[in-house]
């Protein structure tokens, strides 16, 4: 039987971001392991800088997702500073996140092969729109009625956070579509996408005011 004082409790948020910390650093290990030279046919300069120049694409696609999961990484450690508490609901959504992270590695070694291939940006911007679709419920549910956050939490901060989260799928989908119209535009979104990010992030403007003492 569980103690009466534990009652309600639930799982201690650092289990869950412990977790996160594994599944992110795992994923960003991965995504190198797509950067391998194509065999050796000489030993000149000319041909190690011809080699090298096949990986561009992966390349690209290396930095843009390292960058990626580093921002949904750094997102959901800026949320969980909210919670204080843990339940069942909570984990089980975290693992559905986690799912998507673990997918990063594998759709950015099909899209490095094939950059300009529809099919492939469709893939990419699928799971990426998917990633940010379940940040948006992971946040919704979180700031709900479930007692999981602080108290008294800034309802404006909680909305411009859900917009934030929000813009993730839809540009997410204009890379999609774009993939069948103009292939380069839709991978230069997705180089975008990161930066937008990081640029408009709500919470970090909220904590410059907490130290400013605005808030």
């Amino acid at each position: 039987m569980e103690p009466e004082g534990h009652r309600g409790v639930g799982m201690a948020p650092g289990r869950l971001l412990t977790l996160a910390d594994g599944i992110f650093a795992i994923a960003m290990t991965l995504l190198v392991l797509d950067l391998r030279l194509p065999d050796m046919t000489s030993t000149g300069a000319v041909d190690l800088l011809s080699r090298l120049a096949t990986l561009t694409s992966r390349f690209g696609t290396f930095v843009i997702s390292f960058v990626v999961l580093g921002v949904f990484w750094f997102a959901h450690h800026q949320t969980f500073h909210f919670v204080v508490r843990v339940n069942r609901t909570l984990v089980w959504l975290s693992v559905l996140f986690f799912m998507g992270v673990a997918l990063i590695p594998f759709v950015a070694s099909v899209l490095g092969a094939n950059p300009t291939d529809p099919i492939a940006l469709t893939l990419y911007g699928g799971v990426i729109g998917l990633l940010t679709v379940l940040g948006y419920v992971v946040w919704w549910y979180l700031t709900g009625d479930h007692g999981l956050v602080v108290r008294g939490l800034d309802p404006t901060l909680v909305r411009k956070v859900r917009q934030w989260i929000a813009v993730g799928p839809a540009i997410a989908l204009v890379a999609i579509i774009l993939a069948f119209v103009n292939p380069i535009l839709s991978f230069l979104i997705y180089l975008a996408l990161p930066v937008l990010f990081i640029a408009f992030n709500p919470v970090d403007s909220y904590f410059e005011r907490l130290r400013e003492g605005e808030v």
